[in-house]
């Protein structure tokens, strides 16, 4: 949920805040236009509870626009962690561990919570009234929580460069104030339709997997393709490499996997270095890894290898669990450079009028009783 919208004023401070606001140095230099611009800055930075030595601190460190813009999507709250809890009728520690889990943090300093945090109590009250599991309402709130700091991360960036333009203007932010509640609520739309687009593939699938296996005894179990693919050499090359090198590698494969991922194979994480992705289709799933590997070449990242094995998997949260997870983390270890390789079993799934396989050997895998035969695969030529 957006802030709720407060005007932003420009009026003229009082004549004592003004002298303290020239005392401070905080209108040095400035004059006309741009004099009243910067009070008009200061003097709404002032009414929602900035001290002047505040303001003197971030004119210090460029921040006035940073602190405009926080100041204005930060509404003043008037509940108590104790008062959030009695009118929603939870106990304060279920709502202090509610807004923990789902990223909003429950401090115990005095903070005051507004309309919009809640909203967010009243959330946890309305997944019992569903009769859901207390346990399962609690691991998806974390998911969303982490993933939310991950949104939120790549809304920011989108002003970061706006941002800096206004060091030396921070006035110009109280127009960027006003584009970002727009895009809050943009972010909020667009996670509102693709969580329901999500959920829809997802009941697809799992209705698919019951319809396959009805002997399944585990709840949500299901026969997928697990994929790991990984780059070669990465850790080599963060004994080398910057961080933020690093990291522009990492958003790149990231980049590469996301547009290349599609149903009904779904990305499931990347760490670092690596993607997880799974599907019930295992020739997707294939063509999928194939195309990643071409298109790492293609963007002159490190070489990648991937792994794949089949076998009954368990969603759980957002990830999945079981041995094929394992098995797919083992088999990419043993994969070759710029290679596809997968287990006896996947192989064994695979359309064999669209895939070729080769023997890739038959290897010992680290936490695997039995040695594992082990395929290369590719594509059959389109004649």
């Amino acid at each position: 949920m957006s802030p709720p919208t407060r005007p932003l004023r420009r009026p003229g401070p009082p004549p004592s805040l003004l002298h303290e606001f020239e005392r401070a140095g905080l209108l040095d230099g400035l004059s006309g236009p741009d004099r009243s611009a910067r009070m008009g800055v200061l003097n709404t930075l002032i009414e929602d509870g900035a001290s002047v030595d505040d303001l003197r601190g971030a004119a210090r460190g460029d921040r006035l626009a940073h602190v405009l813009l926080e100041h204005a999507l930060s509404p003043k709250g008037r509940y108590s962690i104790d008062d959030i809890a009695r009118k929603v009728g939870v106990t304060v520690d279920d709502a202090r561990r509610w807004f923990r889990a789902i990223g909003r943090g429950a401090s115990a300093d005095g903070t005051f919570y507004d309309d919009g945090d809640l909203d967010l109590a009243r959330g946890l009250e309305q997944y019992r009234d569903l009769g859901l599991d207390e346990s399962a309402i609690f691991a998806a709130a974390r998911v969303l929580g982490r993933n939310l700091w991950t949104v939120a991360g790549a809304a920011d960036s989108l002003l970061q460069e706006r941002l800096e333009a206004t060091r030396e203007h921070p006035e110009v932010a109280l127009r960027y104030a006003v584009e970002m509640r727009r895009i809050v609520d943009f972010e909020a739309q667009i996670l509102a339709h693709l969580i329901a687009t999500a959920l829809r593939h997802q009941l697809r699938s799992d209705a698919v997997g019951i319809a396959g296996d009805a002997n399944l005894q585990v709840r949500g179990a299901q026969e997928v393709g697990v994929c790991f693919a990984d780059l070669v050499g990465f850790t080599l090359l963060g004994e080398q490499a910057e961080p933020a090198d690093l990291g522009r590698v990492a958003e790149r494969l990231d980049l590469v996997a996301t547009d290349l991922v599609s149903p009904p194979v779904r990305l499931v994480k990347t760490i670092g270095d690596a993607v997880m992705m799974v599907s019930p289709d295992p020739n997707a799933l294939a063509h999928v890894a194939l195309d990643l590997v071409q298109a790492a070449r293609a963007e002159g990242l490190p070489q990648l290898r991937a792994g794949i094995a089949w076998g009954t998997a368990v969603p759980s949260a957002g990830d999945w669990f079981g041995r094929p997870v394992a098995m797919a983390g083992r088999v990419v270890t043993v994969a070759p450079s710029q290679e596809v390789v997968v287990t006896g079993e996947f192989y064994d799934e695979l359309d064999s009028d669209e895939f070729w396989g080769e023997p890739a050997g038959s290897h010992r895998l680290e936490g695997i009783d039995a040695p594992q035969k082990l395929f290369g695969i590719g594509r059959r030529s389109v004649a």
